[in-house]
């Protein structure tokens, strides 16, 4: 189909947009999703936006989402109606379900961050039936109908990886922590990373998996330092300046380059802590406020406007040498970075009045 035919068809399902669909959510996960207009419902002049969450609870996505919320509220205030829903454990058959539960209700547009690549795919074809346009938020989606709206998952994967390689010294062994496997985001950008370390002269001598959490980065690279204790640096993948850090404090071995980047205001403080100590890192992380810029777009588009299909945005990186700019002594380690995005301008007091 056409780009122009697809707009086009946005706008019609928005000019007919559902009355009276009051705010619920379609799974069992977490409902209260906070919307613009609380309590009531569509009215002719609301567009009803739907946004499937297939990692339900986890740090950077509540982020995203509570960042959405708090940019609906300034920038349309009763004019948009969010309906968040949650699924769990990256289930790609959860997530299709959830989305078509979504184009049941009657929804003007629909944003989802990919569980995978293309298990969505059955839910699009019936967005695309009904003229509902589809946003992939976060992360990639292999679908021509699909707008994206993503971090550039593969710039971060190569910043990370080319600047590991500049910091190493005669020791060229590496450990390489992905995040989690299936998720396209993962499986597009640590490959390419390991092919740029493996190029550059990286020997990767021991693999793991953080899990997109910081004890399981702290915990693998625990186990990897126990046969593995003169590593030259390590590249985790958007999860792991501080675990991986601590894992070295607690087997008193000297600090290597780390590259980690959860946006976890630990990565920073970690940084920080430990900069006196010879740590230098390297925290390349995606704002999780991408959700907002996906709202933005979504909403321009049901409005008539033309916007580009494919829109992939440079992350955020923190090093040891602006760490000081990032670390809130006065926030917890898991407390996530990236509430705002540029151009955006969500102040800290907005995010936090939908933060969980």
């Amino acid at each position: 189909m056409h780009h122009s035919q697809k707009i086009a068809r946005g706008i019609g399902i928005a000019a007919v947009a559902a009355l009276g669909i009051g705010l619920m959510s379609c799974s069992s996960a977490p409902a209260d999703s906070g919307t613009a207009a609380e309590g009531g419902g569509a009215a002719d002049d609301t567009f009803v936006i739907g946004f499937e969450q297939p990692l339900g609870g986890q740090a950077w996505r509540e982020t995203g989402l509570a960042a959405m919320q708090a940019f609906a509220k300034r920038e349309y205030g009763d004019k948009v109606e969010l309906k968040i829903v949650r699924t769990n454990d990256n289930d790609a058959a959860q997530q299709n379900a959830a989305i078509q539960n979504l184009i049941a209700e009657g929804v003007d547009a629909i944003l989802f961050d990919p569980a995978s690549a293309t298990g969505a795919d059955a839910a699009i074809a019936q967005a695309e039936a009904a003229g509902i346009p589809v946003f992939a938020n976060g992360g990639p989606y292999d679908n021509d109908y699909v707008y994206t709206v993503s971090t550039d998952w593969a710039s971060a994967g190569k910043t990370g990886a080319e600047w590991l390689l500049e910091q190493l010294g005669d020791n060229k062994d590496v450990v390489l922590l992905e995040g989690v496997a299936g998720v396209p985001l993962n499986d597009t950008s640590v490959p390419e990373a390991r092919k740029i370390l493996e190029d550059g002269g990286a020997n990767i001598i021991a693999e793991g998996a953080n899990n997109w959490n910081e004890a399981d980065a702290q915990k693998a690279m625990a186990q990897i330092l126990q046969s593995h204790p003169d590593v030259g640096g390590v590249y985790s993948f958007l999860t792991g300046g501080q675990g991986v850090p601590e894992a070295f404090a607690d087997a008193n071995i000297p600090f290597v380059p780390v590259v980690g980047g959860s946006g976890y205001n630990g990565e920073a403080c970690t940084l920080v802590k430990y900069q006196d100590e010879g740590l230098t890192g390297n925290m390349i992380f995606g704002h999780p406020a991408i959700y907002a810029k996906g709202l933005e777009q979504a909403v321009m588009l049901l409005e008539g406007e033309e916007i580009e299909q494919e829109q992939y945005f440079a992350p955020a990186e923190i090093t040891d040498e602006n760490a000081e700019d990032f670390c809130l002594p006065d926030k917890p380690d898991n407390f996530q970075l990236g509430y705002d995005f540029p151009g955006l301008d969500i102040t800290l007091d907005e995010y936090l009045e939908f933060a969980k």
